[in-house]
């Protein structure tokens, strides 16, 4: 079972998939977090803004430091995510 990049849909053969890829304009992302082409947003993938913990946790030459180091400063400095509710929660 395939799913398309950006819809997600599912297709059963690879043919269909690059039918629906073409008819849609749906692409994948080619950044260079993955050595193929893959979807936007993967963990590795350069658009994802966790992806440089993940390659710092790949690299065996930072200690375990350092990797918390990178993670608390993603987590600082990490864009809010606006919610399309606005009601309020409470």
């Amino acid at each position: 079972m395939l799913r398309c990049p950006q819809c997600r849909t599912r297709r059963a053969t690879y043919e269909s998939m690059q039918k629906h890829i073409k008819e849609s304009g749906h692409t994948y992302c080619d950044c260079g977090g993955y050595h193929y082409k893959h979807r936007i947003y993967s963990p590795y993938c350069h658009h994802n803004e966790m992806s440089p913990l993940l390659h710092a946790m790949r690299c065996a030459d930072l200690t375990d430091e350092e990797i918390e180091d990178i993670a608390l400063d993603l987590a600082l400095n990490a864009k809010s995510k606006k919610s399309n509710n606005n009601d309020c929660p409470f």
